[in-house]
């Protein structure tokens, strides 16, 4: 499967709502039911999934190949040569998504024009990622996240070489890096307790161990849509 062949994926159909509810906290189902009213007023922002090729990766740029073999029916997992994927980690502040892991981004501002440039003003302001060094390659489907209120749209980009990094301390913590495959493997989704918004209990949700990088709620949902599609 080469890098084209992703961006041929991207222009299809999309799995959307169908592969966000699998990573899903407990509750979500109920909300999503809740928001489409007349009410629905969310704010807009925008995220960027950015792939390059891990040092594994042996082909020269102009043919570089993300190698995907057949899922196992016994441990689910898919072997993919070559690819990492970027999240950050936010900054500690008092907020809702305080300290957690996610993708460069944030909200639309009106001098934007489009979420597109939101999305890659928001990685260059946090991860100082200059936009010449990635191509867009696509975009997933819209995630509402209620907490926040916020409509978030992902763009998927590809990097020909890892990018250098110049993270904004006041907004990110670390960059992290993680094998592409890693998402691949049924084994590394796992069930846990999260503090639930708006209450004093818990909320059970499904999450991506990353080597001990808990990556779950809306971060999640988006990357399991792309894993769904690049499986497929």
């Amino acid at each position: 499967m080469t890098i084209d062949t992703i961006k041929k994926q991207l222009r299809q159909a999309l799995p959307g709502a169908s592969s966000h509810l699998k990573m899903a906290p407990a509750h979500r189902l109920d909300e999503f039911r809740a928001i489409r009213g007349e009410d629905f007023n969310p704010r807009l922002s925008a995220v960027l999934v950015l792939l390059y090729p891990g040092e594994q990766a042996s082909e020269p740029e102009s043919s570089f190949s993300l190698s995907l073999d057949e899922v196992s029916p016994s441990s689910g997992t898919a072997h993919l040569a070559g690819l990492k994927i970027v999240f950050i980690r936010r900054g500690e502040y008092v907020g809702i998504h305080s300290g957690q892991i996610a993708f460069p981004g944030g909200r639309y501002e009106d001098e934007d024009g489009d979420l597109c440039e939101t999305a890659m003003r928001e990685a260059e302001e946090e991860i100082g990622l200059p936009r010449h060094s990635y191509e867009i390659i696509g975009q997933l489907t819209d995630l509402y996240v209620p907490p926040s209120n916020f409509l978030v749209r992902a763009f998927v980009a590809y990097a020909p070489q890892r990018p250098v990094y110049t993270p904004d301390p006041r907004e990110v913590q670390e960059v992290i890096e993680v094998d592409l495959s890693h998402f691949f493997n049924s084994a590394n989704i796992k069930v846990k307790d999260f503090p639930a918004h708006n209450s004093v209990t818990n909320t059970s949700a499904p999450y991506y161990d990353a080597d001990g990088v808990v990556i779950w709620g809306a971060t999640a949902m988006m990357l399991r849509e792309l894993v769904d599609l690049i499986g497929k």
